[in-house]
């Protein structure tokens, strides 16, 4: 399993690291025995030296590609400042490899969960603890995915003869903080989340 594999590397790789400047760099922060990470509208605890991955007041083991992640994540972060840029997925370094398993399984879906409902995807991106934004498209909010990294998930009401569409955007530095192919997995996350919160 190439999960298995990666996660193996991420926790031989986190051995070699200096948690005080690892949470420095990564907005985190290190108690001496933990990091915690928050999480969209969640908080994870990294546990070092030992090394282990849990939600805060959820005993439910982390799934794999999460732990991978946040682990990633402390060991790619290098500090940069959010950009307050946006850029779509494809602009990422290497994202022509992810792209289209990107729209696939963060974007359309999201399509077809609110069709031409722009009431039902602002309450839902409030219910996430999105922050409204007002620059672009007919509803759109903004998203603390990590504590370096900021989503914006945007929605643009059909017109006749013009279907909706949606789009999943990513703060510039982005790429900083983690690898192109786990910020597609960020996007299908929040793709995910939007639609649980509708149906919520």
């Amino acid at each position: 399993m190439a999960n298995d594999a990666a996660l193996a590397k991420a926790l031989d790789e986190m051995k070699g690291i200096s948690p005080y400047a690892v949470a420095s760099k990564s907005g985190t922060d290190y108690d001496g025995s933990r990091f915690r990470i928050p999480f969209f509208n969640r908080v994870f605890l990294v546990y070092y030296p030992e090394i282990k991955v849990v939600e805060e007041g959820n005993s439910a083991p982390v799934p794999q590609w999460l732990e991978i992640i946040l682990l990633h994540y402390l060991l790619q972060a290098n500090g940069v400042s959010v950009a307050d840029e946006w850029i779509a997925y494809r602009q990422l370094p290497g994202a022509s490899l992810f792209e289209s398993r990107f729209i696939q399984m963060a974007i359309n879906p999201l399509l077809r969960a609110f069709g031409e409902d722009v009431e039902a995807f602002k309450r839902a991106g409030e219910a996430l603890g999105g922050i409204p934004m007002t620059r672009t498209g007919d509803a759109a909010f903004k998203f603390m995915a990590l504590p370096k990294i900021t989503m914006a998930c945007i929605f643009y009401q059909g017109e006749e003869g013009i279907p909706s569409s949606a789009n999943i955007l990513f703060d510039a530095a982005a790429e900083n903080y983690l690898p192109t192919e786990d910020l597609s997995l960020l996007g299908v996350y929040l793709g995910n989340a939007m639609r649980k919160a509708k149906s919520a």
